[in-house]
């Protein structure tokens, strides 16, 4: 369920904008129009920031060390610096690294899938891992070396380290699971005594808090408990946030800041501890929220994104904080005021650690792609900013670039025809230092780069014009509309009115005209359906067929474009219904004769076929009456109605004959039976 959880889910199998048609015209200018956060999120972010007010300004930028050879690794999931130093915990062979400058190397082996957290107490660094869920103490050496690893037991039920925390007493804190335990160690003798046991599966999270206390932060439940390691120990609730974990915390100067997440349901597991599951979460990202608790115990909401869940957090000497997220690689920086930036937007997904080292230089380690970046202030001249991919919808001739601004910038598109950028691109065209023409060729797709040239430039907004190409209509399926299932074994209502529909795919959204021709079957010639004048822009007609002879006929319906563009422009397509039987007059009965004790007849229809006949005797109900071949298949049918059963007298016979249309025809005939 955790972040932390779906982090050891993925070590385990690791070896497996703002677009605007002008009302979707074809031929109507299209804007790409990016004027704030949102439409200015960016693809990549190099030395440029996107502030929450809608500006790009220079920001901070990554060096990336790489992780190679022995020091490769799945993921990096705690970070320690250590003066010139930084210590890495990986995953999926649970390495510790040590990184000097631009070198990387193992430090030491633990055995484990992964390595957690790391404390530094003296000259002895705490590592704590998942896999078998042990605690390590290595001595380290002036120069950084690890020495030989010692074990520190703990208890049964913490089966995963997750969060080690170095008192300033010299002890250590460490928060474990799956039974929510929070764990004082004494380093030296090892021993262990439990300061919480939650409701929680998992104690995640660990900060410093006054007075010596600890904060814990815990899944599921979401909860911060304030925790002092005394005798026995005082335990308290701050506050219950929403979401199901709290992934991280950072404590700096009397500011705490709470990263709370909350994340999809889990799969639970089958192993239970204490009647509650241990449970690894699916690999999907969360929504995540970031809160600042202060000393008085109120907390206030700084930041949320509900695209993506935070899985690292530091502050800075200032106040400000920067937090990691563990969906598009991004690091947010959000200031006291609740004010926001993306500075970073890494190709790795995860950006799983946090921290200040030295002169203040934030370090960061990433998962999904394991990296090591040193952050820096951003070039002037070399600050870049790349927007997400434009969709014009359709290959567009590009138009004028404007942005709103100050200080020198220089902006510069690319354009294709596939949705991700590639070798199939058009190459970036030459900067623009003034707004002018898109000089990229014709395409569906525009990226636009900017690069801000001053320390005090800065880009407010970017529009982009574009001219889509003109799509044609195309008319499928002309007929009769349907009728509804339970009418659709019955015989029609006779009707001069037939319910026309066609369906159109109209892929550019233009408004449509459409002109409903007709012709009989054997001819050649079209007659119009309805006068020029009558625009018709629904997809359906009713024919009024009064004044047109019973017969086959099929219709063809024209769909232009011409109410959305110039003449020139106009694309038209027709589309031809099958077979259409217009039958408005009903069949006739013919030769009704009695010979005998049988009263023989005809129905006969101009177009037919003739769908019933009936007979009632005497007004008595009409009864189904069978031709003579027994099928109803032709517009002629024969018919004998047998009288024999009838008394002596006289009687009245009437026959009812129906054709395909509907229409109905009743003879009678008065009979004498002797």
């Amino acid at each position: 369920m955790q972040r932390r959880l779906l982090l050891l889910a993925l070590a385990s199998t690791f070896a497996s904008s703002l677009v605007l048609f002008g009302e979707a015209r074809a031929i109507t200018t299209g804007r790409f129009d990016l004027d704030d956060a949102a439409a200015l999120a960016a693809e990549d972010l190099d030395g440029a920031a996107v502030l929450s007010s809608g500006k790009i300004v220079t920001g901070v930028r990554a060096e990336r060390v790489d992780l190679e050879g022995d020091a490769a690794a799945a993921l990096v999931y705690a970070l320690l610096p250590d003066g010139a130093r930084t210590y890495l915990g990986t995953g999926d062979e649970g390495h510790i690294l040590v990184a000097r400058s631009d070198d990387v190397a193992v430090a030491a082996e633990t055995g484990q899938l992964l390595v957690t957290s790391l404390a530094l107490i003296g000259d002895t660094l705490f590592a704590g891992t998942i896999g078998e869920g042990r605690l390590l103490a290595f001595p380290r050496a002036a120069s950084g070396e690890l020495g030989e690893a010692r074990e520190i037991a703990l208890p049964e039920g913490a089966q995963h380290v997750w969060a080690l925390h170095a008192t300033a007493r010299g002890r250590l804190l460490v928060g474990t699971g799956p039974e929510g335990l929070l764990l004082d160690v004494e380093p030296r003798a090892g021993t262990t005594r439990t300061l919480l046991d939650a409701d929680a599966a998992h104690v995640l999270s660990l900060a410093g808090a006054p007075e010596g206390a600890v904060y814990a932060g815990t899944s599921e439940d979401a909860l911060l408990y304030r925790v002092a390691p005394s005798t026995p120990p005082r335990v308290e609730v701050v506050h219950d946030f929403p979401g199901n974990e709290i992934t991280a915390l950072a404590a700096r100067d009397g500011v705490l800041l709470v990263a709370a997440n909350e994340l999809p349901a889990p799969r639970p597991t089958p192993a239970k501890t204490k009647g509650r599951n241990a449970s690894r979460p699916r690999p999907r990202p969360g929504k995540g929220r970031l809160f600042r608790v202060a000393g008085d115990g109120r907390v206030e909401r700084l930041f949320r994104r509900d695209d993506g869940h935070f899985a690292s957090l530091a502050i800075d000497a200032e106040g400000q904080a920067y937090v990691g997220e563990a969906k598009e690689g991004r690091v947010y920086r959000v200031a006291p005021d609740g004010s926001s930036a993306t500075v970073l937007d890494l190709d790795e997904r995860q950006v799983l650690a946090l921290a200040f080292g030295p002169n203040e230089r934030l370090v960061l380690a990433t998962g999904d792609g394991a990296s090591l970046f040193r952050v820096a202030p951003g070039v002037p001249g070399e600050a870049r900013w790349t927007s997400k991919v434009q969709d014009a919808g359709f290959r567009s001739r590009w138009g004028r670039l404007h942005w709103r601004g100050s200080g020198r910038v220089a902006l510069r598109t690319r354009s294709g025809n596939r949705e991700e950028p590639d070798e199939s691109w058009s190459a970036w065209t030459a900067p623009l230092t003034t707004p002018g023409p898109v000089r990229s060729p014709p395409a569906r797709y525009l990226q636009i780069e900017a690069r801000l040239l001053g320390a005090d430039a800065e880009l407010r907004s970017v529009e982009a014009y574009y001219l889509p190409r003109n799509q044609r209509a195309v008319v499928r399926a002309v007929g009769l509309k349907a009728p509804a299932k339970k009418q659709a074994r019955r015989l029609p209502e006779p009707s001069s009115r037939y319910p026309l529909t066609w369906r159109v795919d109209n892929p550019d959204g233009d408004a449509l005209r459409y002109r409903l021709r007709f012709r009989a079957e054997d001819q050649e010639t079209w007659r119009a359906m309805l006068p020029d004048e009558q625009e018709l822009t629904e997809t359906s007609y009713v024919w009024d067929t009064r004044g047109v002879p019973d017969g086959l006929y099929v219709v063809e319906v024209e769909a232009s474009d011409e109410l959305a563009n110039p003449a020139a422009l106009t694309l038209r397509t027709r589309r031809v219904s099958e077979t259409l039987r217009i039958d408005n007059h009903a069949p006739r009965i013919e030769g009704l004769t009695l010979r005998g004790r049988e009263l023989r007849g005809r129905a006969v229809d101009s177009l037919g076929p003739i769908r019933r006949l009936e007979q009632s005797i005497d007004a008595g109900p009409f009864r189904p009456l069978h031709p003579t071949d027994e099928l109803l298949d032709d517009a002629s049918e024969s018919f004998v109605i047998d009288l024999s059963e009838l008394e002596a007298g006289l009687h009245l016979v009437a026959v009812r004959a129906t054709d395909a249309g509907g229409n109905a025809v009743t003879a009678e005939q008065e009979v004498a039976i002797r």
